[in-house]
């Protein structure tokens, strides 16, 4: 996994190898430069990075969830055990939805959840993860994953179970790069 975060008075090094391997978002260019953080600016959890050829700029966090989304749970509906079909949406007014099949045990429609989309790469960041692909599970077609914090390599993520997000996070977004700290009561 690419990581932004450099030791001080690395000059960013493990950042700009970053920017070689990194396509642009918009224009899928390989043209990508280092931003340098300026010497007065504050200590960011991320780089930055800009396109030569269309001046786009993103960060590393960007790339590394590229084709992940945060989604919200339309129905799930019983297969064979453990299975379950789910609609979910990835964007404001989708009554649509992305199908996918998922063994998670507690889905319930309304979840805002995290999707890899067909095309993400898994784990996130992961130079030689798995590409998401639209296949089919116990006969059903699965346009997408929900993820776990393993699959979003968080540290502290479970493997196998469930991203639930609250209602603060936006559909359609980017998933957070961190997992999230629930306040304490």
């Amino acid at each position: 996994r690419h990581s932004a975060e450099h030791a001080e008075g690395e000059s960013g090094t493990m950042a700009e190898a970053l920017a070689e391997a990194m396509k642009c978002l918009a224009c899928d260019s390989t043209s990508m430069t280092y931003m340098e953080p300026e010497e007065d600016e504050e200590k960011k959890d991320f780089s930055e990075y800009m396109c030569e050829d269309c001046g786009e700029e993103q960060t590393d966090v960007q790339w590394n969830y590229r084709g992940y989304k945060i989604g919200k749970v339309l129905e799930v509906n019983k297969m064979k055990a453990p299975l379950k079909k789910c609609k979910v949406a990835i964007s404001k007014g989708d009554e649509k939805g992305l199908q996918s099949v998922t063994n998670a045990k507690h889905i319930d429609a309304g979840d805002i959840v995290v999707v890899a989309t067909q095309g993400a790469i898994v784990p996130a960041g992961s130079e030689e993860g798995t590409e998401v692909k639209q296949t089919s599970v116990g006969g059903e077609k699965s346009e997408a994953m929900l993820c776990d914090g393993v699959m979003l390599a968080w540290k502290g993520g479970s493997k196998g179970v469930l991203v639930k997000l609250t209602e603060d996070y936006e559909i359609g977004g980017l998933p957070p790069a961190t997992k999230p700290v629930k306040a304490k009561k």
